[in-house]
Formats: C-alpha cells, sequence, structure tokens
C-alpha cells in the first residue's frame, strides 16, 4: 500500500509559479498544511510501523516529509528517490503559468497543467521520459508499504500509472492539492481529505 502526499504550499505555489526542477521554500501555510498530513496520516497508519517514508529529494519535499514524519510518529528515516523528482518543465519554470498561456493561448485550452505541458513544453523533460522513470519507481515499489512525499506533476503520472490509465486517460489528471492523501492499494486510488 502506498500512501501519496504532495508537499505543502510553496512561495511559487502561492505566485502561480512553475517550479518543475527549480525549488522554492515552504510557505508557513506550507508547513501548517504538511503537519495536517502528518496527523491524518497518523491515523490511517493507526501503529502500523512497516511503513518506509520516500521523498523526492528536493528541497520542498524533503522539508514536508520531516514534518510529516514527526507528526504522523514515524520512526524510521526518510529515504530520498531522485526518480520522484518532479517533472521538469524546461524554460516554462520560474514563470508565471498565466504568461505561459498568454504567449501560446492553446496551451489555457488543455484541461490540465499536466496535458499543457505533456503537449507545449517541448523543452522540458517530456512526457515519456517521466513515465518511464516514474514507473520505474513504481515497479521498485511494489508491494511495500510505502508513504511518499511527492510531487503535483510527477504525482498525477504516479496515480495514473497505479491504476492503468492510458496516455489519454493520464493527461486529464489534475496535480493534487496540498490538502489530499491518496491511498494506492489493490490498483485502486482512494482521494483522502486531510482533516
Amino acid at each position: 500500500m502506498i500512501y501519496l502526499l504532495r508537499h505543502g504550499q510553496t512561495e511559487y505555489n502561492l505566485e502561480r509559479r512553475i517550479q518543475g526542477s527549480h525549488d522554492s521554500p515552504l510557505t508557513s501555510l506550507g508547513r501548517e498544511q504538511a503537519q495536517a498530513m502528518g496527523r491524518t496520516l497518523r491515523d490511517l497508519l493507526d501503529g502500523a510501523e512497516d511503513f518506509d517514508l520516500v521523498c523526492s529529494p528536493q528541497g520542498r519535499a524533503m522539508e514536508s516529509a520531516q514534518i510529516v514524519r514527526e507528526a504522523a510518529g514515524i520512526i524510521t528515516p526518510v529515504i530520498s528517490d531522485a526518480r520522484l523528482c518532479e517533472v521538469g518543465c524546461g524554460s516554462w519554470e520560474k514563470h508565471h503559468f498565466a504568461s505561459i498561456c498568454a504567449r501560446d493561448p492553446l496551451v489555457e485550452d488543455e484541461p490540465c497543467f499536466l496535458s499543457a505541458w505533456a503537449n507545449y513544453c517541448t523543452d522540458g523533460e517530456g512526457l515519456d521520459p517521466a513515465v518511464e522513470r516514474l514507473w520505474g519507481w513504481l515497479c521498485w515499489a511494489g508491494k511495500r508499504d510505502l508513504v511518499v512525499i511527492g510531487h503535483g506533476v510527477a504525482g498525477s503520472i504516479l496515480r495514473a500509472l497505479y491504476v492503468g490509465e492510458d496516455r489519454d486517460g493520464m493527461l486529464q489528471y489534475h496535480s493534487a492539492r496540498q490538502d489530499v492523501i491518496y491511498r494506492l492499494d489493490g490498483g485502486w486510488a482512494e482521494k483522502i481529505l486531510v482533516r
């Protein structure tokens, strides 16, 4: 079973800037969100000690993971895995999404950021390499019991892969909010609201 979480709100999230491989610090709300995720997770784990906590090595995910770990009462150390990094967004990074849409109106017509990025971010990581990287991580995860702290787009791809979506289905996935935990189990993804 995998509990999949997104890092808490960052300064770039607040400003609606694209982060990708760049980083920005958690806001005070982001730290509160990570604490709330940890408290909710503590109730979900109900004393289970066989869950490892794995996260992206990017600063926003690492800081969130440490906060979640403490609030959830997880005793094992945080394990960093580069395969969980957010997708690279090339020249889009650090820019407001609105400015990207103004430059190319077709971007705004896409159903979600994942679809816009996959179809129009020509100098980013690209959907196929991201899928290959995240599929490799999912194969490694296998039947392990894990808590995972990741990112919006990479987390959307992970969820889609886990439930067996094809490319078209995957490109309908919205990034997770910071007040949601996804429980991936038995080929299903269950959305759990953070309390």
